[in-house]
């Protein structure tokens, strides 16, 4: 029984994991809000923490931006341009 609990607690953790992994986009920035530390692309707003440097970032520019999603926020923890 102990061994059925481990492995199904193991596959949860790994499935839980696999949620919180990063993604990219690529696409033209729609919107950018200093204040807020936010760029909007296709309609979707992305988080920079203070960790990501949001300078040279304007509207129209074309960039890929790699992001985890936790709690509906879009963290930035990459941007090439």
């Amino acid at each position: 029984m102990n061994k059925f609990v481990a492995a199904i607690t193991g596959a949860a953790l790994l499935l839980a994991a696999g949620v919180a992994s990063a993604a990219d986009v690529k696409g033209a920035i729609t919107a950018v809000n200093a204040q807020a530390r936010t760029v909007t692309i296709s309609g979707v707003a992305y988080t920079f923490p203070a960790t990501v440097d949001m300078a040279g970032l304007a509207v129209g520019q074309t960039v890929t931006v790699t992001f985890a999603t936790a709690n509906n926020v879009n963290t930035v923890s990459k941007v090439a341009k």
